[in-house]
């Protein structure tokens, strides 16, 4: 009765096929992971520039290669001095969070490295 009243509420502005119903924990973590995979996204076209400055390749030139593959696509392929805002490294945190307190240590460790490789961008 209460989701059919919100997405009553909703359906003014948001078209009902945008609008989402899931249970508590698939919807924190949905919010989680869609920032977490933006912020890893980041952290892997990074972590690739710095390779590409090592062998002299361009990481322009990878980058658009990469993106043509459309299982990847060419968004968020650009490298930068990192993520930074309010929202990715505090949404990585909490899953890291989550993680650990689940018994999951291996995946807090990998979502852990996507913030230290922004780091290391922003320091190098």
């Amino acid at each position: 009765k209460a989701v059919k009243a919100l997405k009553d509420v909703y359906a003014h502005w948001v078209p009902e096929d945008r609008i989402l119903c899931a249970n508590l924990w698939s919807a924190e973590l949905s919010k989680l992971a869609a920032n977490a995979f933006l912020a890893q996204r980041i952290s892997s076209v990074n972590a690739m520039s710095a390779l590409c400055e090592a062998t002299g390749a361009d990481v322009t030139e990878v980058s658009h290669a990469v993106g043509k593959d459309t299982r990847i696509g060419p968004k968020f392929l650009n490298a930068s001095v990192g993520f930074g805002g309010s929202c990715f490294q505090k949404d990585i945190l909490n899953l890291v969070y989550i993680c650990e307190c689940n018994g999951l240590p291996e995946v807090a460790h990998y979502w852990k490295q996507v913030i230290i490789m922004n780091d290391y961008q922003k320091n190098r």
